[in-house]
């Protein structure tokens, strides 16, 4: 590799992601100056993550998430679970709980049906690969346990919720255990109704679901 190519390839490293993609690639010597069949920067050129246009940005806001440590450290997934939380906060507080279970359930069918087909071609474990895996719950889920027939994952919305009770005070009144109850537990509940397969949840800091 010549120098200008060198050069170059720091360029586009920056461009990919800043300094925690740089650092990244740094970690080994081997990305940066072996050349020939079997070239690294081939296996990078390839690579459909590292040629995202967008990929700079997302690491920078990654960075500015989780610098944020004022008035409590923030995580990716904030937004998320606050934006649900006060849709839950407002129907919950009108009684109307089952109704947006309901109507979740039903936007979410054609999802719902792709899954059942996947359940009948390949078994029941699909069903819990279908919710979690590959609906970008892992979005919503700082991480994601994978058993035969079982998920486990940390709670979404205590600490969010505690976190909007102390510095947003009076605007919500649900308890944790609500949003366990009239929300996670039916909503799953109708998801695999329409899936065709049962579950237990076991709700809790670490959230479990297993085929039942």
């Amino acid at each position: 590799m010549t120098q200008p190519e060198r050069r170059n390839f720091f360029k586009q490293t920056i461009k990919w992601g800043g300094a925690l993609t740089l650092f990244t690639v740094l970690n080994s010597p081997r990305v940066v100056w072996v050349a020939g069949p079997g070239n690294p920067l081939q296996t990078i050129k390839e690579n459909t993550f590292l040629q995202r246009d967008d990929l700079a940005d997302a690491l920078k806001s990654l960075y500015m998430t989780y610098d944020s440590t004022s008035p409590y450290p923030h995580k990716f997934n904030d937004v998320i679970s606050k934006g649900q939380l006060e849709c839950l906060e407002f129907f919950i507080s009108k009684g109307m709980d089952k109704e947006y279970v309901a109507h979740y359930i039903a936007v979410m069918a054609p999802v719902l049906q792709n899954i059942k087909q996947g359940v009948e071609k390949e078994g029941p474990e699909k069903s819990l690969y279908g919710l979690f895996e590959d609906t970008s719950a892992y979005q919503l889920f700082e991480r994601i346990e994978e058993k035969p027939g079982e998920r486990s994952f940390p709670c979404p919305y205590k600490r969010a919720l505690e976190n909007c009770k102390k510095w947003l005070p009076n605007r919500f009144t649900m308890e944790w255990k609500d949003v366990c109850n009239k929300w996670c537990i039916p909503t799953w509940q109708g998801f695999v109704k329409v899936i065709g397969v049962n579950i237990a949840v076991q709700p809790g800091e670490i959230c479990i679901v297993k085929l039942a």
